[in-house]
């Protein structure tokens, strides 16, 4: 399955036009649509979305937007990317991914993403965070800036899971 989850950090970027990454992100994005790849989100980097979207501007990160346009946005993501579900098996795939990998403080919510890849089966990750994710051998991390990379591998891996 040619599938790629678009990380919390891929979507605030996507978003803001006058973010220094904007272009960039939306180009990745694009390129996987067109090259046939199934773009997905979650409902936890849709929730980050909205902490950061709705935070003050000055506290670490925060857009500062009104509730009216976070829920916007929300529901533009929701109508441009795949929502994967969360099901009851989630939580027991999160605690096996936090204990085999030995998953300590916040990083826990990068184990849940890993998780929620490993229960749909997907094994590429957009996001501007790669390191957080290298320990998690089911799954491989791509920057947009290395998407061409990420389509590479894919054609040399001509297997149905890439």
């Amino acid at each position: 399955m040619k599938a790629v989850l678009l990380d919390t950090g891929i979507l605030l970027r996507e978003r803001h036009a006058r973010d220094v990454y904007h272009q960039t992100v939306v180009g990745a994005i694009e390129k996987l649509v067109y090259m046939g790849w199934n773009v997905y989100t979650a409902p936890q980097c849709l929730q980050e979305y909205w902490a950061v979207a709705t935070r003050p501007p000055e506290a670490r990160g925060g857009l500062g937007l009104s509730v009216e346009s976070a829920a916007k946005d929300v529901d533009n993501f929701i109508s441009t990317h795949d929502v994967l579900s969360e099901t009851p098996e989630l939580f027991e795939i999160w605690r096996g991914v936090v204990r085999d990998y030995r998953v300590l403080g916040r990083q826990v919510w990068d184990a849940r993403i890993a998780a929620i890849m490993q229960l749909h089966g997907i094994r590429h990750l957009l996001t501007f965070n790669t390191q957080d994710f290298v320990r998690f051998d089911f799954i491989r991390a791509w920057s947009p800036e290395d998407v061409d990379g990420l389509l590479q591998y894919a054609k040399m891996n001509q297997r149905g899971d890439v």
